[in-house]
């Protein structure tokens, strides 16, 4: 781990001496900060506590003791590691300090570069893994919420299917009816015309193909909401046609205020399961919408697709805001996120999901101007 990816190391003493000593024993180890008091320390720890993982204090201070100090930084900052220089090695001091300011580490001044600097290393660690930890729970419970919302959805798609189902049933049967209609009252209106009923006859076809053709989407949208509650994973090949269609339609909701999605590729079959693609492109479209937070027109994202050698090549461009270059070599990093609400996983499982079935995910992206990602999938064999 570089000292560019460590947590700050926080070092609180009075004396100017003491912390130009250990700026030069630590400073090529550890990403340090220095405070010469408990206020100026907890001033830092109020403007960067998140970059703080160690806080290292000298007792004797005036004004605030070191054990006052880590008292309220375990109070207000309980995640940062404390360590405690002191010149008292009495058991009532180092118990004060271990009770009051929950030390987990204390050190006997004259202290020594390696005991320090191992305390120092091990309290870092620490740190990381239970930032680690913290990271995981917070996952496992948003993971949990998503199972229960999944199981929820499958079962409204359930009973969705009832309902639809008799809409379609009925409409045919209003369809026969119509035309029991137009056929009895055709004779009528030639000889008493009514421009009133003969608008109505011609344009009840029109409008039981609007109800039926609403019916079927309902119905594609439900099957493919239980399809994907069910995960689908023993499906080897995909029409990528149709987890397009499917995908953009689920898209629209959480996309269509933000951008306008167009279409474009020829049918054809791919690698992978129709559920697990579409988790892929959701994905994607999804981020691509977040692209356009914070702009004051339409957005626009193409979904296009193209058959290669041995292989087809779907891409997904937005015209949004764009990716910094110091983030796009982290994007498919487990738990990276610059969303204040992002899971940092969705990116990288998209792309294991990918390289599952034998293909790749590739990034490119310019700030300002907006990202391009290019799904790479291998070609379905042929069907016999």
């Amino acid at each position: 781990m570089s000292t560019g990816e460590l947590p700050l190391v926080l070092y609180v003493d009075d004396e100017d001496l003491n912390r130009r000593v250990f700026e030069a024993n630590f400073r090529s180890l550890f990403r340090l900060v220095l405070a010469s008091s408990g206020a100026e320390a907890l001033e830092i720890l109020a403007a960067r506590s998140a970059d703080v993982g160690v806080s290292v204090c000298d007792e004797r201070m005036p004004g605030m003791s070191g054990v006052e100090l880590l008292e309220k930084v375990a109070g207000a900052y309980p995640e940062v590691m404390r360590v405690l220089v002191t010149e008292y090695a009495d058991l009532d001091s180092i118990m004060g300090a271990v009770n009051r300011g929950q030390v987990w580490r204390y050190l006997v001044k004259p202290w020594s570069k390696s005991d320090l600097g191992a305390a120092i290393g091990d309290a870092v660690r620490i740190h990381a893994l239970q930032a680690e930890k913290r990271a995981i729970q917070s996952q496992l419970l948003k993971n949990e919420r998503l199972a229960t919302i999944g199981q929820v959805s499958a079962g409204l798609a359930h009973e969705l299917m009832n309902p639809v189902s008799y809409i379609c049933q009925n409409a045919e049967t209003l369809r026969r009816e119509v035309g029991v209609l137009q056929a009895y009252l055709a004779p009528q209106l030639e000889k008493r015309p009514d421009a009133a009923v003969s608008s109505t006859l011609a344009d009840l076809p029109a409008l039981l193909d609007d109800v039926e053709a609403g019916a079927r989407q309902i119905r594609e949208i439900a099957a493919g909401v239980k399809k994907q509650a069910k995960g689908d994973d023993d499906a080897r090949d995909a029409d990528l046609e149709a987890v397009v269609s499917f995908a953009v339609r689920m898209a629209r909701a959480e996309v269509g205020k933000r951008a306008r999605i167009q279409v474009r590729g020829e049918p054809v079959r791919v690698v992978g399961a129709p559920a697990r693609l579409t988790q892929v492109l959701l994905n994607l479209l999804i981020n691509a919408g977040q692209a356009m937070d914070g702009r004051d027109r339409l957005g626009l994202i193409e979904v296009e697709w193209v058959a290669r050698p041995g292989g087809v090549e779907l891409a997904v461009r937005d015209n949004g805001c764009g990716i910094p270059p110091e983030n796009l070599e982290r994007v498919f990093e487990p738990l990276f996120t610059t969303k204040e609400a992002g899971t940092g996983l969705g990116l990288p499982i998209s792309r294991e999901i990918v390289r599952e079935y034998g293909g790749d995910i590739l990034i490119e992206s310019k700030v300002g101007e907006g990202t391009a990602f290019t799904v790479k999938l291998k070609a379905a064999p042929a069907r016999r």
